[in-house]
């Protein structure tokens, strides 16, 4: 490669000249040449953010717009028979189709505090459309129902921070671990209620909790190859509903409470494993697998009064959700690039797909 060679008689030309103090290129050719020659690392640095902290003093503002698509099909079934004189099912018999984009803009800024140290705070702005149809029959009669839903607004605001222990050499990869905080700032499931036939008035823009995360990443360059990975563990925070109902016994004629008291969502325990590869100087192509956990939810319910509490599990609250990637990476400058990835569920659990596009830019 022509570059390559520049660089060889650069370099050439650098040990010849003894006397010459390391560091200092003899010319703008020779400094060009180098930072060419090594900017395949660059490239393959700027794509994997995550594990490249910023230097101390230095600030990097990142707009990250993605686009997650959820669908999911269910037949349901409610009915009775009747056996004599002949065989008569009753009921309902249906399909119900749920449909849901989210597109989601993320602002982020990083701060260098230290050459291994970095903070950073992201404020996610959320669009929301969720489209709800349900299909089937009642007592021999066709029935169908479909509704549509938009939401807008802010999302969980997040800060962490980001801490390089370990640096990469010949042998030993880089290791940062990061410790982050999501505050349940946006408009929550809890707080929405619910119509005639169970579904939100609203959409949540928020997980409705709290929570802290944990993690340990990793990255190794074999050039031109940046190989990465790591775990996380978030802690999430049980979270004070207490949503209440008074409803009538109609045979009592007696006023009962009835309601949510308190949630205690399971935590969430997440791995990656990926690669990036250098196609040219500019350019670098990738693939990621991911998979996030999640844990059991228990939930406190009220039973007719306020001392009469109980606690139970919710069922299919078990998570996991594998989602495959696809990456790429164009370095535009020393201080900005464009990033793509899509991502594919593998899980039922996971999204049907997630396109990213990021755009970091220091300064």
């Amino acid at each position: 490669m022509q570059i390559r060679k520049i660089a060889t008689i650069a370099l050439s030309t650098l040990l010849l000249a003894g006397s010459m103090p390391a560091g200092e290129p003899t010319n703008k050719q020779l400094e060009k040449a180098l930072r060419q020659e090594s900017q395949p690392k660059e490239v393959l640095s700027q794509f994997q953010r995550d594990y490249i902290l910023l230097k101390k003093g230095q600030r990097e503002f990142e707009n990250n717009f993605a686009w997650t698509y959820n669908s999911a099909n269910q037949i349901f079934l409610n009915s009775f028979a009747i056996l004599d004189p002949v065989f008569l099912t009753l009921g309902q018999f249906g399909v119900e189709h749920i449909r849901r984009h989210i597109f989601t803009d993320t602002l982020t800024l990083r701060y260098g505090i230290l050459d291994n140290l970095q903070a950073q705070v992201s404020v996610p702005v959320i669009f929301r459309h969720d489209r709800y149809s349900k299909i089937g029959t009642t007592g021999g009669q066709g029935e169908k129902i479909e509704s549509t839903k938009d939401q807008f607004g802010l999302g969980d605001i997040s800060i962490g921070l980001s801490y390089q222990p370990v640096r990469e050499t010949d042998t030993m990869p880089a290791i940062v671990t990061s410790l982050s905080y999501k505050f349940d700032n946006a408009k929550s499931p809890f707080e929405i209620d619910v119509d005639e036939n169970g579904q939100m008035k609203e959409l949540p823009l928020g997980s409705g909790y709290q929570s802290i995360k944990l993690g340990v990443n990793f990255a190794k360059t074999i050039d031109p190859v940046v190989v990465f990975g790591g775990i996380s563990y978030a802690y999430n925070m049980e979270k004070n509903v207490n949503k209440k109902y008074y409803i009538k016994d109609k045979d009592t004629n007696e006023t009962k409470l009835y309601g949510l008291k308190k949630v205690a969502p399971g935590d969430t325990i997440s791995i990656v494993l990926g690669f990036s590869y250098a196609v040219s100087y500019n350019f670098s192509l990738g693939f990621q697998f991911q998979d996030d956990l999640t844990l059991s939810t228990d939930v406190w319910k009220f039973q007719g009064s306020e001392n009469n509490v109980t606690k139970e599990q919710v069922p299919n609250t078990n998570l996991n959700s594998g989602i495959f990637k696809l990456t790429a990476g164009w370095a535009i400058s020393d201080k900005s690039s464009l990033n793509f990835s899509l991502g594919m569920g593998l899980t039922s659990d996971a999204p049907d797909f997630v396109f990213e596009v990021r755009y970091p830019i220091r300064f």
